[in-house]
């Protein structure tokens, strides 16, 4: 190539200006959005075990809008929310919260059955059982949360979110236990029995009585991922059909609140 045909060239380039790659859709923050808090890295992790067990899109959502407050701090997640621009940003917001000792905790001792449902363990507490069952959506007490506009609070039912954990099929399976095998229903029991309600937490980890039973530790993330979706709690389903409403992953429908 002559010295006027590369002149000839780089003129034609500069003309044309530099290539410019193909546009790619933004990775940055959209305005507005869903944001789901909950209490601890836990609890996002059971969730997003669970959640896997019913739909990706569940838990891609799980994943990537979570914000851990690092403990029961309703008031962190409306800072948090407000911060954002609220539902004037366009935002919709959960708080994901245990019924710890607070208020209308669980006061009936019960079991998980395969079905994911929930047993009394005495034929005497199926009317507190049934009393509970339905505080389910119950405000956090007088906590401002309960009227932020676009931010919503679920308590759960039971004391814990880890007492969903405690399917005696799901822990027998996962470490390979006979099914006829009922030391994990037994320490239930006994844990019962003990205590005025059950603390699943006490229960399931390092050094808890299940634990010692069984002799090995049981962690909550593994109980979670070995869980089927039949051994899924009617309460995790409520919270899920919840996220798919406030998320936009599912068209809202009606909503029926029952108080007791």
């Amino acid at each position: 190539m002559t010295v006027d045909q590369r002149q000839t060239t780089f003129r034609n380039v500069l003309a044309k200006g530099p290539k410019r790659r193909p546009s790619r859709p933004s990775s940055g923050n959209r305005a507005g959005g869903f944001v789901l808090y909950v209490e601890g890295a836990r609890d996002r992790e059971i969730l997003g075990c669970w959640a896997r067990r019913v739909d990706p899109a569940l838990t891609r959502c799980i994943e990537q809008n979570t914000v851990i407050l690092g403990g029961r701090r309703p008031a962190r997640a409306i800072e948090d929310f407000r911060k954002r621009g609220g539902v004037a940003a366009g935002y919709s917001g959960l708080i994901v919260l245990d019924r710890d000792d607070h208020p209308h905790a669980e006061t009936a001792p019960r079991l998980h059955e395969a079905n994911g449902s929930l047993r009394s363990s005495s034929s005497t507490n199926a009317a507190a059982t049934a009393s509970v069952d339905r505080t389910i959506d119950r405000p956090v007490e007088s906590n401002d949360a309960a009227t932020e506009a676009g931010l919503e609070v679920f308590v759960w039912s039971l004391r814990h979110i880890e007492s969903y954990l405690l399917v005696p099929e799901t822990i027998r399976r996962m470490l390979g236990l006979d099914a006829d095998d009922r030391r994990v229903e037994r320490s239930i029991e006994a844990s019962m029995t003990l205590q005025a309600s059950l603390h699943a937490k006490r229960t399931l980890g390092s050094g808890g009585s299940l634990s010692e039973v069984l002799g090995t530790e049981l962690r909550a993330g593994e109980i979670a991922r070995a869980m089927r979706p039949d051994e899924l709690h009617g309460d995790v389903r409520t919270l899920f059909d919840r996220i798919g409403r406030l998320s936009g992953l599912s068209k809202a429908g009606p909503e029926v609140v029952i108080r007791s």
